[in-house]
């Protein structure tokens, strides 16, 4: 493996590298497969690659990752900086180590509202991350989600209420920041008031700049005001900032004027990845790179394509030897990246510690569970479950978006109620639209839904339970607006994701082994008299 030298002076490095290294400094690539791809090896070792981002493809077991981490850093040259290696680890469905260590979602976050709590689940995140050789975490989420259609974002923000995500976003960073990960935060100016997922197209926001100031942009200025490292821009269009609707991540007035000279922040600008649709059906992948370069961004993300992480590279080399870009824009990236890697040591990956590491976390995610787990509604006064035998029906919404993972967990939730003590007569798992005279009469009815508000399979099964006289107790195991699908549900619990310890902490409040203290962060849309609730 290369040795590199923290104390080797930054200037000296930058002076050293040619125009191509400095540039590929500049980029992240992801690659498939849990072993290093020829590609991946070649962008390392000739293009001098800046970072790699790891994805559920990369990733099988703590020991595969660590050999992973070790086997790229090695791919560097002697004489070049080490790799950033880079993660979405934010919890619940977006969360790439997938053997258990995850933390609920950033809304369960939300609803136990508890900012020393966060902290400590960022140094248990970034304990974990240190441990495996990733220096950074592509979270806190720091989006107001105040969109109940949003379709991207939801449970990954903290909630509506830009205070307490400013405050529960700053904690987590401040966490992972103290365990020695760099924390950054996104989706820069805000992706949480959007009914359009930039995966797939180009959302549009036209809110005003009192609006933004109120909302979108206080959490980022709190994070950056308490010193976050980095910061991850959103391929969302705000044409009262940009002056035009191109994405904020090519939008010079966004990254340069709002972020750099306005908000005044220092650390790195990373883009979201350039091969998501609201980038590569308008300017396209390889052009949008050079234009982020001009916009300010640090670190510009293709995650898939090798064809296209190594035209993305070439082009903004000959857009600065044709004078488009100047070199001295790409010294002052390269100045971040490299003060950046020096500030957090990366390239080390600090094997022994992992198995504590990772408990450390397991804890953190039973204590949020427990707290964040919210009862919103038990009208008809079903709890707790009698000692009876339920039904459990069990729905999984699938990927809301491509941001999420697929996980099959068909049949978790039943499970978790008998390791609870319930009697579980029959655990149906479906994707269709129950009839209500399907259900067992006379039987409670435990439904676990996912996205019903999106998914009318799941709305109709809910609905036709309660329109044959069924006592329905729905658990919402991701996006808490579900309720608003079936109002006239009278028990209405939700854990705002999937993970484990969520659904045994939803367990144990259906039968009365604890009490459930978490609040709403969000406010649920009630269809029947066009209030909210």
């Amino acid at each position: 493996m290369a040795t590199h030298t923290p104390s080797t002076d930054v200037e000296s490095t930058i002076s050293s590298l040619s125009l191509d290294a400095k540039v590929g400094q500049l980029f992240i690539a992801g690659f498939d497969g849990t072993t290093p791809t020829a590609e991946i090896e070649e962008l390392v070792a000739e293009r001098r690659l800046g970072g790699v981002i790891y994805f559920s493809r990369n990733v099988e077991s703590p020991n595969q990752l660590q050999e992973l981490s070790r086997t790229l850093q090695a791919f560097v040259p002697d004489d070049g900086p080490p790799l950033l290696v880079s993660v979405d680890q934010e919890g619940g469905r977006v969360a790439r180590l997938s053997w258990g260590t995850e933390q609920p979602s950033a809304m369960a976050f939300g609803a136990a509202d508890d900012p020393e709590l966060a902290t400590q689940a960022g140094e248990a995140v970034g304990g974990e991350l240190r441990s495996l050789g990733i220096d950074v975490n592509l979270a806190p989420v720091l989006d107001v989600n105040n969109n109940p259609d949003n379709p991207v974002i939801g449970v990954r923000s903290f909630g509506e209420n830009p205070g307490r995500v400013a405050e529960l976003g700053t904690a987590f960073a401040d966490g992972l920041q103290s365990a020695g990960v760099v924390a950054c935060g996104k989706h820069f100016p805000g992706h949480g008031d959007t009914a359009v997922d930039s995966h797939r197209d180009l959302p549009i926001l036209d809110h005003d700049r009192d609006r933004l100031d109120r909302v979108e942009l206080r959490p980022f200025r709190r994070a950056i005001d308490a010193g976050i490292d980095a910061i991850m821009t959103t391929h969302v269009a705000f044409p009262t900032v940009a002056d035009d609707e191109r994405p904020a991540t090519i939008a010079p007035r966004v990254v340069t004027g709002l972020l750099r000279e306005e908000l005044g922040f220092e650390g790195l600008v990373f883009t979201d990845c350039m091969e998501m649709d609201a980038i590569a059906d308008g300017v396209g992948t390889v052009e949008g790179c050079v234009q982020a370069v001009e916009a300010g961004c640090d670190q510009i993300c293709v995650s898939h394509t090798p064809t296209k992480q190594r035209a993305a590279i070439d082009a903004v080399v000959d857009a600065v030897e044709s004078g488009r870009i100047s070199e001295s824009r790409i010294d002052r990236s390269v100045r971040r990246i490299l003060r950046a890697k020096r500030m957090y040591d990366a390239g080390t990956v600090e094997v022994a510690q992992w198995d504590d590491a990772a408990e450390d976390c397991r804890a953190i995610a039973r204590t949020v569970a427990e707290r964040g787990v919210t009862l919103v509604r038990d009208d008809a006064g079903n709890l707790p479950l009698s000692d009876e035998p339920i039904t459990v029906y069990e729905f999984d919404g699938g990927r809301g978006s491509l941001a999420e993972e697929v996980r099959d967990d068909g049949g978790a939730f039943a499970a978790a109620l008998s390791v609870a003590g319930v009697t579980v007569d029959a655990s149906v798992i479906t994707g269709e639209t129950l009839a209500s005279e399907s259900a067992a009469a006379g039987c409670p009815t435990v439904v676990r839904t996912s996205n019903a508000a999106s998914n009318p399979e799941q709305a109709a099964t809910v609905r036709n339970l309660v329109a044959g006289g069924t006592d329905v107790i729905v658990v919402a195991t991701s996006n808490p607006y579900d309720l608003a699908a079936f109002p006239g549900v009278e028990t209405y619990l939700t854990t705002y994701d999937g993970t484990p310890p969520s659904l045994a902490a939803a367990a144990d409040v259906l039968v009365g082994i604890r009490s459930s203290t978490g609040r709403l962060p969000v406010t649920i849309p009630d269809p029947t008299s066009g209030d909210n609730q």
